[in-house]
């Protein structure tokens, strides 16, 4: 009887327990379990160690904790614009997911889509409002993407859609959830969304009910997916990205994980597939290239806007825009939502629009960087903001300027209107948002994740007709663009520099003025008074102006960067025939008494390679001094077990570098042959038989010594020689 009291107490705790438990969702299964950690050991999980166990419960409680934070609240706006879409469906799922829920039971074919209700027409035109969560919009990677098909129609999207290629598993999936950590920690990619993403469709194409590598045995199914994202409407660089980045994610799995020792025969099964989709990319480029040149010929062709296009929405909104700006200046006055966009939207645009910048230049940009604004000192009236982190080039860094006009408004705008902004934020938002250190921010108090959305929202409220950003850098490059009059600019100025005196030309040639030059042709007008050389001296700005005009900069980098490249192939062929370590080189290099414009030792030797033919490889006094003294920097003498002494490597040898010498006294092909005849078994494998021209000869180092070395054991001698399957080459040096 105590025995059974006890028992239905201890049911009765249990049961309590397990309703104040936060139920969480297993990633695999979709399904909520009151201890996570036990499911997973017993059922999805239990081949996996248990720090990845533990890594998905974490994230999973995560999930829950954001779940139960910012999931549960939803803007009427935004539901709106949900069922307006063109697949309603997917797009509510895909919010679901972007908030941590789970949709199952979701069927292979998409329905159709249902056609949106059609909304009133509002009497005044307002900006629309962004939605609360931004977690849905795709992260822009660090491959090119062409424009997101959502600006340009719904024609791609929906056919995307009805090919069912937006679906995707779970990003907490444990082998997309490494490869993701992969990007950000091992890579800093901070933009890794879109990747794994473009893996997550991949992945559930090829098997939707569950995520896995299976998917390296399925050639052909995998040539008909990119096939389908081809017919869906999507641009062959696109494709090129989906390619890579399904290379990158098998890589990982390949090479820095465990699998080559848990499941050796998939291993060599990514490996091959690795090579399927690397002859997959050959073909490919090759239409990409191709459309690219499409691309820029139907540029040319049409031509490229005008600076009067490019900014014609800054010239529709100045009206508003400016008397929102009084209102500022006038104080007391509290905006609404729809002015601090257009105060937001409006300077964005000036940064892409009249700048010219990328778009990462408005979404990094940071508080720092815009108190850190430098003044010219010869012009105070302008000012130079630089911004270190953006998308392009990491070398680069993106600079704009502002006349003191617009530095007021972006100065009214970070005193007045961010702080509004920032106070719009929830209280409980992710760890990793970086709204209080970023200087433009969106209406809900969060980063700002694609600013070519808001340019496009500014264009469609004033009736503009759309300019992007890849536009206008294509407007303002007229060197990768050109236009019908740069063209003729350049065959006037290439003829004005062949001496042509052609009579029908000579009144429209460019005169008297190196600005009217080219880039080529000033820094070649630059060279015929100094050229580059190993010891010379670049020549003084006052004569870099005098020669090239406007482009004096840029002759002043070339020169100095071809000075380099043959500073650097000098001491290259230097060192032609052996690795040399760091030190030698750096030695080397002093000796040279440059003073300036010095090659790095160690990016030298990491772009090492042999040069020289074997003919002349015992010119070099390194190489005689090891033949010689035998002491040949790595390699070493080790037993190996079964086969006796063997040469055995200390370092990686480059394809042409030499390893060692193998020399012996040298006899004929007969000789060889009776020695060899003579010889034990153990022992016959010290004849080297070679032929010296027409000449058939042998190396006999049958002997432990040589008599030009004696007391020491050489180590050609040691190496095994195959004709067969050799990994190493002999050069004939008599």
């Amino acid at each position: 009887m105590a025995s059974s009291s006890a028992a239905s107490s201890s049911s009765a705790a249990s049961a309590e327990k397990a309703s104040n438990r936060t139920f969480l969702l297993c990633p695999m299964c979709k399904k909520t379990h009151w201890s996570l950690p036990v499911h997973l050991r017993r059922s999805c999980m239990k081949n996996s160690s248990e720090a990845d166990i533990l890594a998905v419960v974490e994230s999973a409680k995560r999930a829950a904790n954001n779940l139960l934070r910012t999931g549960r609240v939803w803007e009427y706006s935004l539901i709106t614009r949900i069922m307006q879409s063109p697949d309603p469906v997917g797009r509510m799922i895909e919010e679901l997911q972007s908030r941590g829920m789970a949709v199952v039971g979701i069927p292979t074919e998409d329905p159709a889509p249902v056609a949106p209700a059609v909304p009133a027409v509002p009497a005044v035109a307002q900006l629309p409002v962004e939605a609360p969560s931004e977690s849905g919009s795709e992260s822009s990677g660090e491959l090119y993407q062409c424009p997101d098909p959502t600006t340009q129609g719904t024609s791609v999207r929906e056919r995307m859609s009805s090919l069912g290629l937006y679906k995707k598993h779970s990003l907490d999936h444990i082998l997309l959830a490494k490869f993701a950590k992969f990007l950000q920690s091992d890579l800093s990619n901070e933009n890794f969304k879109q990747e794994v993403e473009n893996v997550a469709r991949f992945l559930y194409y090829m098997d939707p009910q569950q995520a896995s590598l299976q998917f390296v045995r399925q050639h052909e199914k995998t040539r008909e997916y990119f096939l389908k994202l081809s017919e869906a409407g999507l641009c062959k660089q696109t494709v090129q990205n989906y390619i890579k980045s399904v290379k990158r994610f098998l890589k990982f799995h390949a090479g820095s994980t465990d699998l080559c020792f848990t499941d050796r025969v998939l291993h060599v099964d990514c490996n091959n597939y690795t090579q399927f989709l690397e002859n997959i990319q050959k073909a490919s480029s090759k239409q990409v290239s191709k459309e690219t040149t499409r691309k820029r010929f139907d540029t040319f062709q049409e031509g490229v806007l005008s600076t009067a296009e490019i900014t014609a929405v800054l010239a529709a909104a100045k009206k508003d825009f400016l008397a929102v700006i009084g209102k500022l200046h006038e104080g007391g006055h509290q905006l609404t939502l729809t002015e601090m966009q257009l105060v937001l939207y409006y300077l964005e645009a000036i940064v892409i629009l009249e700048q010219g910048q990328r778009p990462g230049v408005v979404e990094h940009m940071t508080v720092t960087e815009w108190i850190s604004r430098r003044r010219d000192d010869t012009r105070p009236a302008f000012v130079a903001v630089a911004v270190k982190e953006h998308k392009t080039a990491a070398t680069q860094v993106a600079t704009f300027v502002l006349s003191q006009e617009q530095e007021m408004w972006f100065d009214l705008y970070f005193t007045e209107v961010r702080p509004v902004m920032l106070g719009r934020k929830r209280k409980h938002v992710d760890d990793d948002d970086e709204s209080d250190e970023r200087f433009f921010i969106s209406s809900t108090g969060r980063t700002i994740h694609n600013a070519s959305n808001d340019l496009e929202r500014l264009h469609k409220k004033y009736q503009v007709p759309k300019v992007t950003s890849q536009m206008v850098r294509r407007a303002y490059k007229h060197y990768q663009m050109r236009e019908i009059s740069s063209a003729v600019d350049a065959c006037l100025i290439l003829r004005r520099l062949r001496g042509d005196s052609d009579s029908d030309q000579s009144d429209h040639t460019p005169t008297g003025s190196a600005a009217y030059l080219t880039d080529q042709a000033a820094y070649d007008k630059l060279l015929r008074s100094y050229p580059v050389t190993l010891d010379g001296v670049p020549p003084k700005r006052s004569k870099r102006v005098s020669l090239a005009g406007q482009d004096e900069r840029y002759c002043y980098d070339r020169w100095r960067s071809e000075q380099l490249e043959l500073r650097v192939q000098h001491v290259l062929e230097h060192f032609a025939r052996r690795l040399p370590s760091e030190s030698r080189v750096k030695a080397w290099i002093e000796k040279q008494g440059w003073s300036a414009n010095i090659p790095d030792a160690a990016s030298i030797v990491q772009q090492w390679k042999p040069s020289g033919g074997i003919d002349d490889a015992m010119d070099s006094a390194e190489l005689q001094k090891f033949c010689r003294t035998q002491r040949w920097k790595g390699l070493s003498v080790a037993e190996i077990e079964g086969k006796g002494r063997g040469v055995v490597v200390t370092r990686p040898f480059a394809w042409g570098e030499v390893v060692c010498d193998y020399h012996g006294k040298v006899v004929s092909r007969q000789e060889g042959l009776a020695t060899h005849a003579a010889t034990a078994e153990q022992e016959s494998g010290y004849m080297f038989f070679f032929n010296s021209g027409q000449v058939a000869c042998c190396i006999d180092a049958h002997e432990e010594e040589c008599l030009c070395h004696p007391g020491m054991c050489t180590f050609g001698r040691l190496i095994n020689h195959s004709s067969k399957n050799a990994n190493l080459r002999h050069g004939c040096i008599v």
